[in-house]
């Protein structure tokens, strides 16, 4: 970090050290729950298709036909302050993410301009990241840990997460997953007693550029090259937060293909009982806003009974990440 100062006789002083937590999440899901049985034949999709994605894992997603990505966000900042209390004072900074391209309003509209200003939010900086694709949460959370470091002022940040399918025929997520429409939202704190983020890794491979959207020639190839970049962010995870894995009594995955949590739960030693997959098959995939999802539905009582989390990322664009939460009281900084 570069400290600038306006007296040279004056030394920098260090940075005040402190911790990043999740406060709080919530998020929103449209409509009533669709089941992919039903909807398949809708739109003439092939019934080896539907079993093969059934057999993953995935049956039930949640589809936003007349609502935008924008009201989608606020509905869930607005779910969030209802459920927290949180005033738009309290937030220095918001960050948009999101993974599809067309999930974001045309220019000269703004999602995290709009957001702000619906809930009388005043941010020191707002803007949207998405190169990262699903992982851009992870990318998201390092930023505002980057602006705490220079703005001691700075108490939370929100981190609002919004992503539609434009097409029925792109929802289906190749044979391993089904993604939903959705928002979601982060309050993420300074000092939090709520808990502790200890590591976050953020990975992107160049060997991924295909990701898993290919053809069949290579795509035995790059599922390998998917579980394998997976299973390297969470061994940088358990390194870089001193927890071994097996003590982790919490792992969200990213909300697709079950029977490839399951494989690497076998390869990397990590109980069954510690995976919590339940959102693949209820939820489906929405993006970025998964991590939320799972929190709100999971996670974060997890934590809060004294439990170490660990929620990973994976993305087509070479994008992984692996994200350790642990209760605020343990790995204090001194």
């Amino acid at each position: 970090m570069t400290t600038t100062i306006a007296d040279a006789s004056v030394r920098p002083s260090r940075p005040v050290p402190f911790w990043l937590g999740i406060e709080a999440a919530a998020y929103e899901f449209p409509g009533e729950r669709q089941d992919i049985v039903d909807w398949g034949p809708q739109h003439t999709l092939p019934t080896k298709r539907i079993e093969a994605i059934c057999k993953s894992g995935c049956r039930y997603f949640h589809a936003a036909h007349e609502i935008d990505e924008v009201e989608l966000a606020k509905r869930a900042v607005a779910r969030l302050q209802a459920e927290t209390g949180f005033k738009a004072a309290d937030i220095g900074a918001l960050f948009h993410v999101h993974t599809q391209q067309f999930s974001t309003p045309a220019a000269p509209r703004s999602l995290p301009l709009e957001v702000a200003s619906a809930f009388g939010i005043k941010p020191f900086w707002v803007g949207s990241l998405a190169q990262l694709n699903c992982s851009s949460i992870g990318g998201a959370i390092r930023m505002a840990e980057a602006l705490m470091n220079v703005h001691a002022e700075m108490q939370s940040v929100l981190i609002v997460s919004s992503d539609r399918v434009y097409g029925e025929r792109f929802r289906l997520r190749q044979l391993s997953g089904i993604q939903s429409d959705g928002a979601a939202c982060l309050l993420v704190t300074r000092n939090t007693r709520r808990n502790r983020i200890g590591a976050l890794i953020l990975r992107n491979y160049g060997r991924w550029y295909l990701g898993s959207d290919t053809n069949s020639a290579v795509e035995r190839e790059m599922i390998n090259l998917e579980w394998h970049y997976t299973r390297k962010v969470m061994q940088e995870a358990v390194a870089g937060c001193g927890i071994a894995l097996s003590d982790f009594s919490c792992i969200l995955p990213h909300n697709s293909d079950h029977k490839g949590w399951n494989s690497i739960c076998n390869a990397m030693a990590i109980p069954h009982a510690s995976l919590y997959p339940d959102n693949i098959l209820q939820k489906g995939h929405a993006c970025c806003s998964d991590l939320a999802v799972n929190l709100v539905d999971i996670g974060l009582d997890k934590v809060d009974a004294g439990g170490h989390l660990m929620s990973i990322t994976q993305s087509n664009s070479g994008a992984f990440s692996a994200l350790t939460l642990h209760p605020a009281d343990e790995h204090a900084i001194n």
